[in-house]
């Protein structure tokens, strides 16, 4: 009897050998779960420096049905815009930023999916896999940058699939996985250019398989793909967006850890002929992340996956590395050291890591602050010019207000800065100073409005040439500070201190509860001068306990 009838008569051994597969693929699942998880709690945390723009991009292809700059990632527009369009996710969501970033945690999940897939397919045991897996599921670093709309973010799973594909050990085999490859690898880089750096990770896998015939037809197939989907005007565009936010500093900031232990990993595993492809990638993406001008940003969204698995892999080998001391005893000089590095270093990273997390997921947003911003220039100033930032510009549109009176920061000229009225929110705040008309429209504008406060402060101006349009709304005021923030200022009107003279003549001039001293303390080096708003009260009872 054949072994297929075999297979045919008694389906146990098929079955078991499924629910084994299955079984291995539960920790993956599951920290590709927590993964999404973590992204979808910090969904709602600010916009990042950039992330805007592509919102406003992947929300003009959604809804206008255009691009607003079609030689800019343009293919990673699409991939996010098919996403939302099928589920519909602008319609769902209460904000345009979460329905953009609901792909980004599933580009997150299936990172993680592939990032065990490659570990096993490099031949690393499963505790190295998840160890990779949750290093980036865990890291503030990781999570703030594959939470944000990038196309790097999209791309990242394309380039990890065409690797895992080319990772294989054996010289001969068919030709489809090498194909499929090279398609990933091509969409990867039409997607985002700047994983060209993992390109030196394929060819040199293809190489050392010593097949030459095979390495020259990919690479033809790659140059052939990507030169005709990718001008090199296209590609010096899209490095310069991806370059465009806070500098590799202020990233590693939020995880230094990961980024020194990275750094080492990738030095000491040029060393292994196993782990050598990777490491060249890794270590190209962190030259393209601190060149002066590169597209650090973007190299840095690409690089923390990888740069997690050469962490763990390398530990891996650490603490597997063998030698013989005589003829028949094994041993491991490596074991130790390693050990006690990456203990010292978990034990530090995890304090971190949760404070981290914390203060991402705690991060969050005021939706009233914009709703009522929006609500008063639909009421106002529904058909008058408005400049704000890219994401609000999304916001405005998505609430019925045309395109044509919504401008982006980008394309405002200077003339259009000091006739256009302004809409100034965190966002756009943060980048005035790159702005340099809106900056100067801005400086010498009216504050006409004003919504929240704080961090959500969002403010209508006015500039001196901008269309006088008549107010159907009384533009709300800003809210006074608390008295209390009077006295560490420092600044206190002179009838205050006339009344504070007069009072303990006749009465005390607080009651004092039984545990407090008689003590009021007013303010360390007072300095007297009239208030910022006359007639209002700053003084309240400060006690301090007697023990």
């Amino acid at each position: 009897m054949s072994a297929h009838h075999v297979s045919a008569d008694f389906p146990a051994p098929r079955v078991w050998h499924a629910a084994e597969a299955g079984a291995r693929a539960l920790p993956a699942a599951a920290l590709a779960a927590v993964t999404a998880l973590l992204r979808l709690a910090a969904g709602d945390t600010p916009t990042q420096v950039g992330e805007g723009r592509h919102l406003a991009q992947v929300f003009a292809v959604d809804a206008l049905d255009r691009m607003l700059d079609p030689f800019v990632s343009s293919l990673a527009w699409l991939q996010i815009a098919a996403y939302t369009t099928a589920t519909d996710a602008f319609i769902r969501h209460a904000t345009a930023l979460s329905a953009v970033r609901e792909p980004m945690v599933i580009a997150a999940a299936t990172t993680g999916a592939l990032l065990w897939l490659l570990a096993r397919r490099m031949g690393l045991a499963r505790w190295t896999a998840a160890a990779a897996v949750a290093i980036t599921a865990l890291s503030p670093l990781a999570l703030n940058l594959q939470l944000a709309v990038r196309p790097e973010n999209v791309a990242v799973p394309w380039a990890l699939a065409a690797l895992a594909l080319l990772w294989t050990p054996h010289r001969h085999r068919r030709i489809t996985p090498d194909l499929w490859a090279t398609v990933f690898l091509v969409v990867a880089v039409l997607t985002a250019p700047v994983t060209l750096a993992l390109v030196g990770t394929a060819a040199l896998l293809v190489w050392r398989r010593g097949r030459r015939r095979l390495s020259l037809m990919l690479a033809a197939l790659f140059s052939l793909g990507t030169g005709i989907g990718l001008g090199a005007g296209a590609a010096v565009t899209a490095f310069r967006v991806a370059s465009y936010g806070p500098g590799p500093g202020e990233w590693l900031r939020l995880d230094p850890l990961l980024g020194a232990a990275a750094a080492a990993a990738a030095l000491g595993a040029l060393l292994s002929y196993r782990l050598r492809p990777l490491a060249l990638g890794v270590l190209t993406l962190v030259v393209l992340s601190v060149l002066p001008g590169g597209p650090d940003t973007g190299a840095l969204a690409v690089v923390v996956a990888p740069a997690a698995l050469l962490v763990a892999a390398v530990v891996e080998r650490g603490l597997t590395h063998g030698g013989r001391a005589g003829k028949h005893t094994r041993t491991r000089p490596l074991l130790a050291p390693t050990a006690a590095v990456a203990l010292t270093a978990l034990a530090f990273a995890v304090p971190a890591w949760v404070s981290g997390l914390r203060a991402a997921v705690d991060s969050h947003t005021d939706p009233v602050v914009a709703a009522a911003a929006t609500r008063w220039l639909s009421e106002n100033l529904p058909t008058t010019p408005v400049v704000t930032d890219s994401a609000t510009w999304a916001e405005l549109v998505r609430g019925g207000r045309l395109p044509q009176v919504v401008l982006l920061p980008d394309t405002c000229t200077r003339t259009c800065a000091t006739r256009s009225w302004l809409l100034v929110t965190p966002t756009l705040r943060t980048a005035l100073p790159y702005l340099t008309p809106l900056a100067e429209a801005a400086e010498h504008a009216e504050t006409i409005a004003v919504f929240g406060s704080g961090p959500d402060l969002v403010e209508v101006l006015r500039p001196p040439d901008a269309q006088d349009v008549p107010l159907l709304t009384a533009a709300p005021e800003p809210p006074a500070p608390p008295t209390s923030h009077r006295l560490p200022s420092h600044r206190i009107d002179p009838g205050v201190l006339s009344t504070l003279a007069v009072l303990p003549c006749g009465r005390p001039v607080l009651s004092v509860p039984a545990n407090q001293s008689e003590t009021v303390i007013i303010a360390d080096d007072p300095v007297i001068g009239p208030l910022d708003q006359p007639g209002q009260a700053i003084l309240h009872p400060v006690g301090f306990p007697t023990g």
